[in-house]
């Protein structure tokens, strides 16, 4: 009982909760930590970005002329941000985003070195802050602040983890409190079972049995132990009145039945022959308690066969002292003053696997080692009567990694009571503890150096997603910037073809000159429309590109769009049909309808054959409306379906190589699309025609979606849930 008590300690188990909950605890604080720092480490580069995209912004507006308040608006960070224009000297001429979250001062602008672009922490009155500041080209500045834990003033990540931590600890002192709770009780149950199996036993070796009266039935139910003794079964047996009376001896009966029944009250005790199978007489002791009643009746019963001469008494006496000693959950034994084995128990047979029929009363110890099969030495060494005692309580180490707790005490005529109980759960399960303590310290040493790791790989990340970032604004600036160099001077080479192709100031001569100043009239404006293609992926690329979505008029724009081509299907020969009759409106931008518009049916028109046909239809439901353009042409395949809409993409097969295009057609449409909210998408057929759909909604914030007939072979270039990030709508 005892080993099993310190096995369950409490304070052990509390100590086991305590070390995995500080462990969680560690681990929490550097995520705190972590997560801390990179809110910073995001705000400082929302504000270098903001600095660099709002720089160029004012450096446009003052070349146009536009206030640069507006484009200080356009650019602004996000969350409790703010951007400010300041003159050479620091003071503030214009403000734009949340200026309420961070207080900007003149003074603070002056401490700053705004000739050069700059990112650094100071301290304003609102609190510290990340500011970074880029010169103008008129000597100006543009200066972007935000509060320098998080741009977005988001709740502290230390509450979260306080919360969770303190979940878990609830959770574990439960788990821990139930887990006591039944491990004591397992451990009840346990000595319970095994009690009633050593009472059992030790019944069954003093010839001792229970019995119990049944009132309703009018039965008597023995154990096997008692009817083993006197012979009459080897398992437990209900008997009725009837089979009762032909056992008892006719003298004993009425007192027999008195103590069983309980019919004649007040006796309680009763010594009764019983008939034997074989013929003959057997002796048995019957006994119930004194408060027995008739409705709830039971007792023991005792064998004195070979003791005729022994009191009752006596034998109950004896009986009872068997069963005491059996009934101790140790390994029990007992020598007398001369040194012999006086008295012992099955457990302690059973501990050191001797032979109950071997062991008998007067053994010396030398010769119960001798008939001991392992642990013999054992004996010699701590049970018998001369060994020296100097601790009255050991620990023995027995083979096979077994364990006893040994208790010794000497009696009052000089000989020798051992008491000793298995103590090797408990050595097994301080082992197992230690070592659990190890693999946990072994845990937590690991987490800490995968944290580390992970920290590491994070700011290798950010380094590197930065670098990709500043690449690609750099491309889209460069692209941006080249498209305005060369759109100036293919103007005047497209004005000076149109004036010679007019023959404005006089006959050109040879009718050469007037096919070549066509064909560079006709280059000139195809590489012009390249260069606006560019020039308008270039800005959503860079996210300058503004849209207004409002109520849009489509039968009147879509009109205008198919006479805008109609020339050119007509000198390819294909003939176009436009069915928009009725169209609804549509909530979108008006430009970006039309650019979409056109690219399709310039597109169809391009890769449709002569004598060819292209259709314009619309189709509506409650929530969108979908322009449809279908041709008659080449198709493409299912396997180049995948790879429209990129830039620059161009299918080639025998009849596209005859087509001029630059590739960015579907690649700006499917860009316009997705900052529309609106879906872009393609069915073809190789050789027999192509349907591309262009799905815009019909209200602000309507949930878009194809048509019923197109949606199950439809290529989806693109969905309303892949809005780009970088680009703002101007409502």
């Amino acid at each position: 009982m005892t080993a099993r008590a310190e096995a369950l300690s409490p304070r052990r188990l509390m100590l086991l909760t305590g070390l995995l909950v500080g462990a969680i605890a560690v681990l929490f604080f550097g995520k705190i930590r972590e997560e801390a720092e990179a809110r910073r480490f995001e705000t400082a580069l929302l504000v270098e970005r903001a600095a660099n995209d709002c720089a160029a912004a004012a450096n446009v507006a003052l070349m146009t002329g536009d206030p640069v308040r507006k484009s200080l608006d356009a650019c602004a960070p996000r969350g409790e941000g703010a951007v400010f224009h300041v003159s050479p000297t620091g003071d503030i001429l214009a403000a734009a985003g949340s200026a309420g979250g961070v207080d900007v001062e003149p003074a603070d602008a002056r401490t700053l070195d705004l000739a050069r672009r700059g990112l650094s922490t100071i301290a304003l009155k609102s609190g510290k802050a990340v500011v970074a500041w880029r010169p103008l080209d008129n000597g100006e500045a543009v200066l972007v602040v935000a509060p320098r834990n998080d741009i977005y003033g988001r709740t502290p990540v230390s509450l979260f983890y306080l919360f969770v931590l303190a979940a878990i600890s609830i959770a574990v002192a439960s788990l821990m409190a139930a887990f006591i709770r039944q491990s004591r009780a397992a451990s009840i149950a346990s000595e319970a079972v095994e009690a009633l199996k050593t009472t059992n036993a030790a019944m069954a070796a003093g010839r001792t049995g229970m019995w119990t009266y049944d009132p309703k039935e009018r039965s008597v139910t023995m154990t096997r132990s008692i009817l083993e003794a006197i012979g009459l079964g080897g398992r437990d047996r209900t008997f009725s009145m009837r089979e009762i009376t032909a056992l008892v001896h006719a003298e004993d009966l009425r007192n027999t039945l008195a103590v069983l029944t309980g019919d004649t009250s007040g006796i309680t005790e009763t010594t009764t022959r019983l008939r034997q199978p074989a013929g003959g007489w057997t002796r048995v002791y019957f006994r119930t308690s004194a408060s027995a009643t008739r409705f709830q009746r039971a007792g023991s019963a005792f064998d004195l066969t070979g003791s005729k001469s022994q009191a009752p008494t006596a034998a109950i006496a004896e009986a009872r002292l068997k069963d005491a000693i059996e009934s101790i959950p140790e390994a029990f034994i007992l020598w007398d003053g001369q040194g012999k084995l006086a008295a012992w128990n099955r457990r302690f047979a059973t501990i050191f696997r001797l032979e109950s029929k071997d062991v008998r009363a007067g053994l010396t110890p030398g010769e119960l080692a001798r008939m001991t099969p392992a642990g013999g030495e054992v004996i010699e060494k701590y049970f018998a009567p001369d060994a020296l005692i100097d601790e009255q309580s050991v620990e023995v180490e027995l083979p096979k990694d077994r364990w006893l707790h040994i208790a010794r005490r000497r009696t009052g005529e000089g000989g020798l009571v051992c008491i000793a109980s298995n103590a090797t759960d408990t050595k097994r399960r301080a082992r197992a503890q230690k070592k659990k303590e190890r693999e946990l310290e072994a845990t937590v040493s690991d987490l800490q150096s995968s944290r580390r790791e992970l920290s590491d790989t994070m700011r290798n990340y950010e380094l590197e997603k930065r670098r990709a970032e500043d690449a690609s604004r750099s491309k889209s600036e460069f692209l941006a910037n080249m498209s305005h160099e060369l759109r100036t001077p293919l103007n005047a080479i497209n004005g000076f073809s149109e004036i010679m192709k007019s023959e404005l100031f006089g006959p050109l001569g040879d009718e050469k000159y007037r096919e070549y100043v066509e064909d560079i009239l006709s280059s000139g404006q195809h590489l012009l429309e390249l260069i606006d293609d560019i020039l308008d992926m270039s800005r959503i690329e860079a996210g300058k590109l503004q849209i207004e979505p409002k109520r849009v008029e489509l039968e009147r724009l879509l009109d205008e769009c198919a006479r805008l081509v109609a020339k050119r299907a007509s000198d390819a020969g294909v003939k176009l049909t436009s069915s928009i009759a009725h169209a609804p409106a549509a909530f979108a931008d008006p430009r970006a309808v039309k650019q979409v518009a056109l690219n399709l049916l310039s597109n169809a028109i391009k890769f449709t054959p002569e004598n060819g046909a292209v259709t314009l239809t619309i189709e509506a439901d409650l929530d969108a409306v979908t322009l449809i353009v279908a041709d008659n042409g080449c198709g493409i395949s299912k396997g180049n379906l995948a790879r429209l809409g990129a830039p620059f993409e161009l299918i080639e097969d025998h009849f596209s190589k005859t087509r001029r295009g630059s590739g960015l057609g579907l690649a700006l449409s499917k860009s316009l699309m997705e900052i529309q909210g609106g879906i872009l998408a393609i069915a073809s057929q190789e050789g027999r025609g192509t349907v591309a759909c262009a799905t815009f909604p019909r209200r602000r914030d309507a949930r878009v979606r194809l048509p019923q007939f197109v949606r199950a072979e439809a290529h989806i270039l693109t969905a309303p849930d892949d809005i780009s990030p970088h680009i703002e709508a101007a409502e």
